[in-house]
């Protein structure tokens, strides 16, 4: 399953006027202010780009401002709730039409192709999403301990997971005699992993709200 270049090109625009908005707020810099530190124990991906020598201070486009860094991580995040409640909107739906097809009779050809169509926007959103949240500033500060954002990023690697493999999976259950699998094997194999991924998903999206 290819995803449909429009989408890509439009959560990428989405992207970038965030990014530019976000970049035009003015903010008050107090440079004695704890705030302007850089948190300890930052998750690897966040170091990678935003640590003192990370990959986005070097471009000299992103020099130490944490209260712009907040304003800008607060944006980044709520677009990323939006858009990752929107996907997991997306793959109930899918999945239920996908549960139709094997009863659609006359109708097989207009659900797959509804049910397809859907599997685009929907990878093209999360991983928008997930780009949004994985790219993100460093927080004020992370919790040693384990909390409830903790755990949604734990199940983030299911989930993240899920979505890379599910196309794949698709694909055998289109064409089994391509991949040599029998479709009933195919089939159970992109259900279980489609409904692993939702779940995961949507524990990930209740545990947020979890006080600890």
């Amino acid at each position: 399953m290819r995803m449909d270049n429009k989408t890509v090109l439009f959560f990428f625009i989405i992207l970038q006027l965030t990014l530019l908005y976000s970049q035009n707020d003015s903010v008050v810099v107090d440079k004695e202010s704890s705030l302007y530190i850089l948190p300890d124990n930052m998750p690897l991906q966040t170091k990678i780009l935003w640590s003192q020598n990370g990959l986005l201070r070097k471009t000299k486009l992103f020099n130490v401002d944490r209260p712009r860094e907040l304003v800008l991580r607060k944006k980044m995040l709520q677009l990323h709730q939006k858009l990752a409640l929107g996907t997991l909107g997306l793959l109930f739906v899918q999945g239920y039409l996908g549960s139709k097809l094997e009863d659609a009779g006359s109708n097989y050809s207009k659900i797959s192709d509804n049910h397809a169509l859907l599997g685009n926007i929907a990878i093209g959103s999360y991983f928008a999403s997930a780009m949004l949240s994985y790219t993100a500033p460093p927080a004020i500060r992370y919790n040693k301990k384990i909390d409830s954002i903790r755990i949604h990023r734990w199940l983030s690697i299911i989930h993240f997971s899920g979505m890379i493999a599910l196309p794949y999976l698709g694909k055998r259950v289109s064409n089994p005699n391509k991949y040599n699998v029998a479709y009933d094997d195919a089939l159970r194999l992109h259900r279980n992993t489609a409904i692993m991924t939702i779940s995961s998903m949507s524990l990930s999206a209740l545990i947020t709200f979890l006080p600890f």
